[in-house]
């Protein structure tokens, strides 16, 4: 998840309304678990983690992603879902680290499993799902018959989604991850994909955060935001011991840069700062963001219906969000996406 900036932010609430006629990148893989640890199999009997059809493949990220992708439609919003890419190698400690907890998980749930602990199960259960090759590449299958644009980064989605907000070719990037700041991305927004839902009792609502805004609100620039981030704590480096984001800010405003803060509190200057300052401040983009289109309505039903036996009344309610949106074709008629 990176580096948390919440306590340096001032989010604004909004509705989707508010972003009706902008193109939105999201992000995918963070959306994607949102879906697979919410919508699960729950309660005695159930192990906890996906719901799936009868042929036992699961099917929680399809639900999730045709639920929320057409809600944006319908709501005006243009979505493109923004995949990661291969991670860059100074991440590989952080991946690394997230796989040790999710087997130890594992290890656990499967006691609880077989003890028909089902309670133990059900919390356990959302530790050890994981969004697999099969379960992305099914949902870009869904994402084409539904005519939403979907790109795969050359490296971190949120930082190439940072990118192309910060040169205008859309307008927020819809993540939950902070370093969307630290990427230079202007404007974030935080609960897009779960707006209106409840958690822990408590209705989700959507949040912008604007870059700028934070900037001057703090007196800093963004290339020391990102040391900020980086003394913190980041997927590419796990921080320096002792300092938060308030301490952190009160540090880069008073010496300016990671160095002058480590000289002046005696602490080592990070491994490959530069590199990872680079990683932040000019992360790669490659290729156009692709042109969004329109459903196709008989591949929708046969891949989701006949094959994932999704109900009709579940496949209704999207085609009508997307109707909404002008997204769905109606018989002879033409739309601006055939030009």
């Amino acid at each position: 998840m990176g580096c948390n900036l919440r306590d340096l932010a001032s989010p604004s609430a909004i509705e989707m309304t508010d972003l009706a006629g902008e193109r939105i990148a999201v992000d995918a893989f963070l959306t994607a678990y949102q879906f697979i640890t919410s919508l699960r199999a729950r309660g005695d009997g159930k192990d906890g983690t996906y719901l799936r059809d009868s042929s036992g493949r699961p099917v929680s990220h399809l639900m999730g992603f045709l639920d929320r992708s057409s809600a944006l439609v319908g709501a005006g919003i243009d979505p493109v879902f923004v995949f990661d890419g291969r991670p860059h190698e100074l991440k590989f400690e952080t991946l690394a680290g997230r796989k040790e907890r999710r087997e130890d998980a594992r290890e656990k749930w499967e006691a609880a499993v077989e003890a028909e602990d089902w309670k133990a199960a059900d919390k356990l259960g959302a530790q050890v799902v994981s969004y697999t090759p099969e379960m992305v590449q099914e949902t870009k299958q869904l994402l084409d018959y539904l005519g939403i644009a979907w790109i795969e980064a050359p490296m971190e989605a949120e930082g190439a989604a940072s990118v192309w907000c910060r040169n205008g070719q859309v307008s927020g990037v819809a993540s939950q991850d902070w370093d969307v700041l630290l990427y230079g991305g202007s404007v974030m927004i935080r609960n897009l994909t779960s707006h209106g839902t409840r958690k822990f009792g408590r209705m989700v609502t959507a949040e912008r955060i604007v870059l700028n805004e934070l900037l001057e609100n703090h007196g800093i620039t963004h290339e020391q935001l990102v040391d900020l981030g980086i003394m913190v704590g980041t997927d590419f480096h796990p921080g320096i011991r002792g300092i938060g984001p308030k301490t952190g800010l009160k540090l880069i405003k008073e010496h300016g840069t990671i160095e002058a803060v480590c000289e002046a509190k005696e602490k080592e200057i990070p491994e490959r700062l530069d590199e990872i300052r680079e990683l932040f401040l000019n992360h790669p983009i490659q290729g156009d963001l692709p042109p969004s289109g329109m459903v196709d309505e008989e591949e929708l039903r046969r891949f989701l219906i006949d094959e994932r036996e999704f109900s009709e009344r579940r496949i209704t309610r999207a085609l009508d969000r997307m109707k909404a949106g002008g997204r769905l074709r109606q018989k002879g008629q033409s739309t601006l996406f055939d030009f």
